[in-house]
C-alpha cells in the first residue's frame, strides 16, 4: 500500500561539536573575504567561490550533518553512551 507520501532520507548526524565550531568559524571567514571585505582576492570568481564555500559549511553545520561525508562514509560524531 502506497499512501502517496514522499520518504525523503532523512540526514543522520555526522559532526561532533568540534567540527562544527570549526566550521562555523572557517564559514564566516569565508563568506567575509569572500563576500564583504573584497580587498583580499582581486579575483571576482575566486572571491565568490569562497563566499559559497563558507556558505555550504554553515548551513553543514547548522544542519550537524555533512552530505559529503555521509557519502564516503565518514562521522566525527560519537554518541553518549
Amino acid at each position: 500500500y502506497n499512501s502517496g507520501r514522499r520518504k525523503f532520507m532523512a540526514l543522520k548526524r555526522n559532526l561532533h561539536n568540534i567540527d562544527i565550531a570549526v566550521r562555523i568559524v572557517i564559514g564566516v571567514v569565508l563568506i567575509y573575504i569572500g563576500f564583504i571585505d573584497t580587498s583580499y582576492i582581486a579575483n571576482s570568481t575566486i572571491r565568490i567561490l569562497l563566499g559559497a564555500f563558507g556558505a555550504i559549511n554553515i548551513v553543514a553545520a547548522l544542519m550537524r550533518s555533512c552530505p559529503i561525508y555521509a557519502l564516503a562514509g565518514i562521522s566525527t560524531f560519537r554518541e553518549k553512551r
